[in-house]
């Protein structure tokens, strides 16, 4: 019974074997020499000439010299009184302090967490980049710009930091580190 099934299947697929075989010797067509030539006579009539390149001409650069010079923007008296200002001014970073740890970091990678209370004193709990809680307290310093804590209340930190004014002084801007929820 079971031969006979199989058997029955074959004769059932050998019609469409047959027709898919027609199908296939109709595409096996010799005569593709009109095509050739056409290739060939295509290839031959868009021959195209490059140009060549212009030579490259070799510049040299500026050197500008003139940095030593006057700022032709600024009057000599106007310069006078700023190098007199920078001169005596008291505004320095003490670069003979011992640095501390979270003068490391630029400031905006600090992040305030919390803060506790010890007595008297309101300590404030930050995090540096690499995750560690540092404890700080007034007159410390943060950040890579000598930023001392001026005050601490529980949700932020005031600070000052001590930044280069560009022209050989010193100056200080207010910055401060707030807790975020």
């Amino acid at each position: 019974m079971i031969k006979q099934c199989v058997s029955r299947r074959k004769l059932a697929s050998l019609p469409l074997l047959l027709l898919a075989a027609a199908g296939l010797t109709g595409c096996a067509n010799d005569n593709v020499d009109d095509l050739v030539s056409y290739v060939a006579e295509i290839r031959e009539t868009r021959k195209g000439v490059v140009k060549p390149l212009p030579p490259q001409v070799r510049e040299e650069g500026f050197r500008y010299q003139a940095s030593r010079l006057r700022d032709p923007f600024m009057t000599p008296n106007g310069l006078q009184a700023m190098a007199d200002k920078r001169k005596n001014s008291s505004i320095h970073p003490d670069m003979n302090r011992e640095r501390e740890p979270l003068e490391a970091y630029q400031l905006d990678t600090l992040r305030m967490v919390g803060s506790i209370q010890k007595g008297n004193t309101l300590l404030a709990l930050i995090q540096a980049p690499d995750g560690v809680i540092h404890q700080v307290r007034e007159n410390n310093y943060l950040g890579r710009n000598h930023g001392r804590v001026k005050a601490l209340s529980r949700d932020g930190i005031e600070l000052v930091e001590t930044i280069p004014d560009g022209m050989g002084g010193w100056m200080e801007r207010p910055a401060q580190l707030s807790l975020k929820d």
